[in-house]
Order: C-alpha cells, then sequence, then structure tokens
C-alpha cells in the first residue's frame, strides 16, 4: 500500500514509476552518480609553439588549409560524430572558417584507420586530392602519442623546422600544461607521400605514421554540467 501511494506522488513530480520497488530503493538512496561533462569545447590552440588567439588569421593559408583536411576527413565515416570530433569540427568552422563541403569535394578518403573518441587514441587516413592527384597522410589523436610520430614541425608561417631533443622538449611542456589546466590535447599531424610509396600503402590498407609534421596542438575543456557543479 505505501509503495503504491509513493508510486502514485511521484506521478505529479512529473516521474512515472515502472517499478514499485525502485521508490522503496530511491529513499534509501543518500548521492546520485551521473555524467559529469557538459559539452566539449576547444579552448586553446597552437601552431609550432606559439599559442594562437585570433584562430588562424596569423597561420600561413596552407597550414589552415592542411589542418582543414586533417580535420575533415581524418574522421567517422558517416553520423553520429564522436563527441571530441564535434567539438574540432565546430571550433574548425568558427574560428578557422573550415567550409566541409568544399574540403570533401576536392579531396577524396583512400584508406581509413579508427575513429578518435574515448578509446581510440589517435586515427588516421590516407587522402588524395583532386586537382594536383598528389597523396597526403592525416594523424590526429593523443598529443603525446602523435608528437612521438613527428620529426618535424610546421611554424606560423609555414616553415618547417626539426623537431630535435630541445623542440620536443617545448612541446611535452605545453602538453603537460594544457593537463594541469584540466583539458584534453589533441595534435594534428600530416605527411605526403611520394609516389611510389602509394601502391605499397594501398596494397596493405596501411596509413603511414612515421616521420610526420606536427601541423597543430588543440586543448579541449571538459567541463562539468551546471546542475552537478
Amino acid at each position: 500500500m505505501i509503495l503504491a501511494y509513493l508510486g502514485k506522488r511521484k506521478m505529479g513530480d512529473p516521474a512515472m514509476v515502472r517499478k514499485l520497488f525502485a521508490c522503496e530503493t530511491e529513499s534509501s538512496a543518500t548521492a546520485i552518480c551521473t555524467d559529469k561533462t557538459g559539452t566539449l569545447q576547444v579552448t586553446k590552440f597552437w601552431v609550432g609553439q606559439e599559442s594562437m588567439e585570433d584562430g588562424g588569421g596569423s597561420i600561413a593559408p596552407f597550414v589552415v588549409e592542411l589542418i582543414h583536411q586533417g580535420v575533415a576527413l581524418n574522421t567517422t565515416p558517416g553520423p553520429p560524430l564522436t563527441e571530441y570530433e564535434k567539438a574540432i569540427h565546430s571550433w574548425a568552422v568558427v574560428e578557422l572558417k573550415m567550409d566541409m563541403e568544399k574540403i570533401k569535394k576536392s579531396c577524396r578518403v583512400l584508406i581509413r584507420v579508427e575513429a578518435l573518441d574515448f578509446e581510440q587514441k589517435r586515427s588516421g587516413v590516407l587522402i588524395g586530392r583532386n586537382n594536383d592527384d598528389t597523396v597526403h597522410v592525416h594523424w590526429k589523436g593523443d598529443a603525446e602519442m602523435v608528437l612521438a610520430m613527428c620529426s618535424t614541425y610546421y611554424d606560423a608561417c609555414g616553415v618547417v623546422r626539426d623537431i630535435d631533443d630541445g623542440e620536443r622538449a617545448k612541446f611535452e611542456q605545453i602538453i603537460q600544461g594544457t593537463a594541469a589546466s584540466n583539458l584534453r590535447c589533441i595534435a594534428f599531424a600530416h605527411k605526403q607521400v611520394p609516389e611510389e610509396e602509394y601502391d605499397e600503402l594501398k596494397e596493405m590498407k596501411r596509413v603511414d605514421g612515421r616521420s610526420l609534421t606536427l601541423l597543430g596542438l588543440v586543448g579541449i575543456k571538459d567541463p562539468c554540467r551546471t546542475v552537478i557543479c
């Protein structure tokens, strides 16, 4: 009788009670566990070791174009996108003026490896450009893992620079700094594939992850939902 009465009262919350014994269980609860995260968003962006406060305005246009390709094409094939991909796509469209349809018409995906989400820490894609028939590799994912795959990096002017021990230590400092600020750091890297290597990669269905050039780093904020802050 008491459980039936509680069930009827719950209908005014409004809440539908499917099983009466749930009312008894609920009355004994002292804490509620829930997903703590809200909408993910990109809050930091580096090209080379420079923090880009103005989006992509001061970056060499061809570097921005490479980042566009890495964001638009190195992603889950078809909906739904992962939460990290949604955050990165929104940022690239707003801050870097990325045109998704234009990129998808100008390039084609040849080989895809994995998708970036909470379990998989990196993803790669082999693409062909329609205007010049060149083949390119794009990787993105956990910054430490992707940095380990890179031997060079682009600075904001588009100059390729070697990653020696000193430069690598500086990038590691940036990555550690994002973690200390409670941000998830994602790296983007690129490489143009020589024509003689493409047939081998195509046959093996593999995306080359060696001697990449680092394009940039983004810091993604994973905020608490306001209802539990």
